[in-house]
């Protein structure tokens, strides 16, 4: 098995994994989006029969709750989609952070959570961390967010970090559960 100059061992199928299941959701994505205009409900059926019929298929349920009510409704009616909040070039690819830059994130994380004790968000997190540390760390403001999610969940593994509430409401707090 291969090692790291460090002395760790690669998890190969930990991390074939992690991008086997990133794909997976990705593709899901596409193909609800891709079914919703071929969605053609009559005018016998009712907007709550339409409704639970969606949120019976959880991928089509979560492309649905990421769209605007217009945008929605467009789609459904078969016209044009509405792009107007949506850049009109391509998203960027995803990159994924080296553990170079995973390990500078978590210092980052425990620095700030430090200073906060009644606990910051996800995104409040991303606001903290000051625009100096991420040039050394080499991450752009607006996808470091989203780059929070895997060391928030390691430093919540390692308990160095514990969290309170769920979802959206979900706060972090620096040190283990008490």
């Amino acid at each position: 098995m291969a090692t790291k100059k460090d002395g760790s061992v690669f998890d190969i199928n930990s991390l074939f994994e992690q991008e086997l299941q990133a794909r997976d959701e990705d593709l899901r994505r596409q193909a609800a989006l891709a079914m919703l205009p071929k969605l053609r409900p009559s005018a016998k059926v009712t907007m709550a029969d339409f409704l639970d019929t969606l949120q019976q298929h959880k991928d089509v349920w979560t492309a649905v709750l990421g769209m605007s009510v217009v945008e929605f409704a467009s789609i459904l009616s078969g016209g044009p989609r509405a792009e107007s909040a949506a850049p009109t070039t391509a998203p960027a690819k995803r990159t994924r952070i080296s553990d170079a830059q995973k390990n500078s994130i978590k210092g980052a994380i425990v620095s700030v959570l430090g200073q906060h004790k009644d606990g910051l968000s996800r995104t409040e997190i991303a606001g903290q961390i000051g625009d100096n540390v991420l040039a050394t760390i080499g991450v752009k403001r607006d996808e470091l967010a989203a780059k929070l999610r895997q060391p928030l969940g390691e430093l919540v593994g390692d308990r160095k970090l514990h969290t309170v509430g769920e979802k959206r409401l979900m706060k972090y707090h620096a040190g283990a559960k008490t």
